[in-house]
C-alpha cells in the first residue's frame, strides 16, 4: 500500500479504484499500541467500493517520529494526538471536495472525537466574524467511532492509574483475550507482535475520573458507532455513545474489539460501507 511522510508521520494511502471525487475521504485513527498497519482489511475493501482512505501511526508509533521517552511515558495527551490527527488531516483536506470523514478505533475513538470537537471550535465565529471569514477548521464530513474510548461523563474505565516509569504493553495471551474472539492464535500473536508500548499518561488521562470533557454539540456532522459484542476490553459495548451524539448505532455480533482484524471483519465494515452509502450515494 503507497505511504508518505507528514512532518514525520506515517500515512498510508488506498485510492478510491473507482476514483469518486465527489465523495468524502476517510482518514482512520488506530488504538493503543496499534499503526495504521491495522486497518489495511478495511482500506483495501472500502477502495474497492470507491472510497478513498488514508491512515496514520501517531506518534511513537509505527513509522512516525519518536518523542523523548520522559516525555512520552508521562507528558503525552489526548490533545497531542489529536495535534497528529490535525497535521495529517490539513494535508490531505485539499486533496478531497467533500470534506473527510474520521474513524477511530478503541483510543483513537477519544482522539478522533476530540479532533472533531476541535474543528467546529475553529469553525464556530467569534462574535466579532460573524461571517464566519476567519475560521480555520478542516471541514468534517463525518464521524465512525470503532469499539471507542467513550466521553466524559461515562467514565472511569480503570480504577488505579497505570504506572508511568514504562510503557502499557500487553502479552500475547492477554491481546487475545482482550481484542479478539474468532480468529486463530497465529493472527492474534502476529498482532500482538506489531503492537508498541502505548503512552501509560493517554491512557491514565481518558481512563481515570471522568474522562475527556467533549461537549456533544460540538461534534455536528453525522456520526456512526459500532461496538463488538465479544470485546474484552473495558470500552461501552451498549449504545450509549451513540445516543450522547444523538448517532446511528450497530453492534456487531460474534467478534471482538479489535474488529478490524478478528475473524468476520467483513460484517462490521459491510456496515460501515452501507452507512457510507447511504448518506453520500454513488
Amino acid at each position: 500500500m503507497p505511504s508518505f511522510q507528514v512532518d514525520g508521520l506515517h500515512v498510508e494511502h488506498a485510492p478510491a479504484q473507482a476514483g469518486r471525487m465527489t465523495r468524502p475521504a476517510l482518514l482512520l485513527v488506530h488504538g493503543a499500541g496499534h499503526g495504521a498497519w491495522c486497518w489495511e482489511h478495511w482500506m483495501g475493501a472500502l477502495a474497492e467500493r470507491g472510497w478513498e482512505s488514508y491512515a496514520l501511526s501517531l506518534r511513537n508509533h509505527p513509522g512516525s517520529f519518536a518523542v523523548p521517552e520522559p516525555q512520552y511515558l508521562r507528558g503525552t495527551r489526548v490533545d497531542d494526538y489529536a495535534d497528529d490527527v490535525e497535521t495529517v488531516a490539513r494535508h490531505i483536506a485539499g486533496r478531497t471536495q467533500a470534506g473527510l470523514v474520521v474513524v477511530g478505533h478503541s483510543l483513537g475513538g477519544i482522539v478522533s472525537q476530540r479532533f472533531v470537537a476541535r474543528q467546529a471550535e475553529a469553525r464556530t465565529p467569534s462574535p466579532r466574524d460573524a461571517s464566519g471569514s476567519g475560521t480555520t477548521g478542516v471541514s468534517v464530513a463525518g464521524l465512525i467511532l470503532v469499539t471507542s474510548v467513550p466521553p466524559a461523563p461515562f467514565g472511569p474505565l480503570r480504577d488505579k492509574p497505570l504506572p508511568e516509569e514504562r510503557g502499557y504493553v500487553l502479552d500475547p495471551e492477554t491481546v487475545r483475550q482482550r481484542y479478539f474472539h474468532g480468529a486463530p492464535r497465529s493472527v492474534s500473536d502476529a498482532v500482538s507482535g506489531k503492537l508498541v508500548p502505548e503512552s501509560p499518561s493517554v491512557m491514565n488521562e481518558y481512563s481515570l475520573g471522568p474522562g475527556i470533557p467533549i461537549p456533544a454539540g460540538h461534534v455536528r456532522c453525522p456520526v456512526l458507532v459500532l461496538t463488538a459484542e465479544r470485546d474484552g476490553s473495558a470500552v461501552p459495548r451498549d449504545r450509549r455513545i451513540a445516543d450522547f451524539y444523538g448517532g446511528d448505532f450497530v453492534l456487531c455480533k460474534g467478534i471482538g474489539h479489535d474488529l478490524m482484524l478478528d475473524a468476520g471483519w467483513e460484517g462490521p465494515l459491510d456496515a460501515v460501507a452501507a452507512w457510507l452509502e447511504r448518506h453520500w450515494p454513488a
